[in-house]
């Protein structure tokens, strides 16, 4: 299969990945305070690397251990009161809305000394190094988009020969996967699963890939756009789903639940992370999965909700250059490479797929994976909601639609209002 990136030229930096660091740091200089995402499959690349930067360097880190719950509150604690001290922190740009007051912009605006060269810029993949407000806040480290899985063997006992491209075909695939397996009078086989618990990013993104595959927006402008005869469309489909053919604590699910019960065969499909396929290559559920774009409606498009993980600095960060450095040790193209060998996350670097030495470390059913991932990513743009209290807003109202205490207008329209009225930052 012809890879995405051989029709570009990279600049020979793929085995150049060095950067200025200094002098090797003493026993009694600071650490460098770094805040990391412990319960996310990049952690078990992340924490590696800064391991070998400590021993290639010399300075000392401190890691600060968040969640994908407590990150945010937790950062905006710490920026607010200096405690604890931290200078970089890693983040879902997902989140930008509610922490760029506290980050340095590394566009050079602040320091000129915080910027990626040319060279660099040119090798990230567009739109994922991407100004928020006219500033970038974070340098790219992996990729989110989702896809639809599927388990082969499961389609070929049920007679569905392909996966679904439309909704109206997920959803008569999905009944038909929905079943009582062992007979004992209680549904144990889902047709469909997806993240859908009312905080962090959870319901919002399965309903925001429904919302693009119809054609609108979760917000433009920072302003909500999902009050639309597409978003109530997404919202009813997400509904419909839920009602009949996804387990019902799903509404409480984050991403642990969805790739947990895929791999010991409680769901039949799921939309999903890229990570879950390194996962499943080693699994016993090896061979017996697919994957696809995920369906559209009529007339829709192959859309989904696509973020990155990054690293940014905080504004009241003490050791900015030393932390720049480190961001650009950590996101560069052998840092990519050495990402990418370990199958479950995707820097954003052309050159590391441009590189022999990538190919060579991943199988080749999983080399043809990421391009499809990358196939996938083509097209969409990164979501932002203005602030997480905005975010909550609609998580709750997704939630009270899913459980038919609302129509999805009302849902929806009452979202919109309440964000409306929130405080200005």
């Amino acid at each position: 299969m012809k890879f995405l990136w051989s029709c570009i030229k990279i600049p020979a930096i793929v085995a150049a990945a060095a950067f200025a660091f200094g002098s090797p740091a003493s026993a009694k200089e600071d650490p460098l305070v770094v805040a990391l995402i412990t319960n996310i499959s990049d952690y078990h690349t992340v924490k590696p690397l800064m391991d070998k930067w400590t021993k290639e360097t010399g300075h000392p880190v401190k890691i600060i251990e968040e969640s994908t719950e407590t990150y945010l509150t937790n950062y905006i604690l710490a920026a607010r009161t200096g405690t604890p001290k931290l200078d970089v922190v890693y983040f879902w740009d997902y989140s930008t809305g509610s922490l760029y007051p506290f980050l340095t912009p590394l566009d050079g605006s602040a320091d000129p000394a915080l910027k990626l060269s040319k060279t660099d810029e040119d090798d990230f993949i567009k739109p994922f190094l991407d100004p928020y407000n006219g500033h970038l806040y974070s340098i790219p480290y992996s990729i989110d988009v989702r896809l639809l899985y599927y388990r082969t063997d499961l389609f070929k006992k049920a007679g569905i020969s392909e996966p679904p491209k439309t909704w109206d075909e997920l959803m008569a695939d999905a009944k038909a996967l929905t079943k009582d397996t062992n007979g004992g009078g209680v549904t144990n086989q889902w047709g469909f699963v997806s993240v859908g618990k009312p905080a962090g990013f959870w319901n919002i993104s399965t309903f925001t890939d429904f919302l693009v595959q119809a054609g609108g927006h979760l917000f433009v402008d920072g302003k909500p756009a999902f009050d639309t005869p597409a978003g109530v469309k997404a919202l009813q489909f997400y509904v419909d789903l839920y009602n009949s053919v996804m387990p019902p604590d799903s509404t409480t699910y984050t991403s642990s639940n969805v790739h947990t019960g895929f791999l010991n065969g409680s769901f039949a499909m799921a939309n999903h992370w890229p990570y879950m396929q390194g996962m499943i290559e080693q699994s016993k559920l090896a061979g017996k999965t697919g994957y696809a774009m995920e369906p559209t409606p009529p007339g829709g498009i192959h859309g989904t909700m696509t973020n990155t993980w990054g690293f940014g600095i905080m504004k009241n960060s003490t050791q900015k250059k030393l932390a720049f450095d480190f961001i650009k040790w950590m996101t560069s193209t052998q840092s990519g490479i050495y990402e990418f060998s370990k199958q479950q996350d995707y820097s954003l670097r052309k050159s590391v797929y441009a590189s022999p030495e990538a190919k060579a470390l991943v199988p080749a059913s999983y080399w043809d994976f990421s391009q499809f991932v990358f196939k996938v990513m083509q097209g969409n743009q990164p979501v932002r909601p203005p602030s997480q209290q905005a975010a909550q807003v609609l998580l709750e109202q997704i939630d009270n639609a899913l459980h038919r205490k609302v129509t999805p207008q009302q849902a929806l329209d009452t979202a919109k209002q309440k964000i409306e009225a929130l405080p200005k930052a």
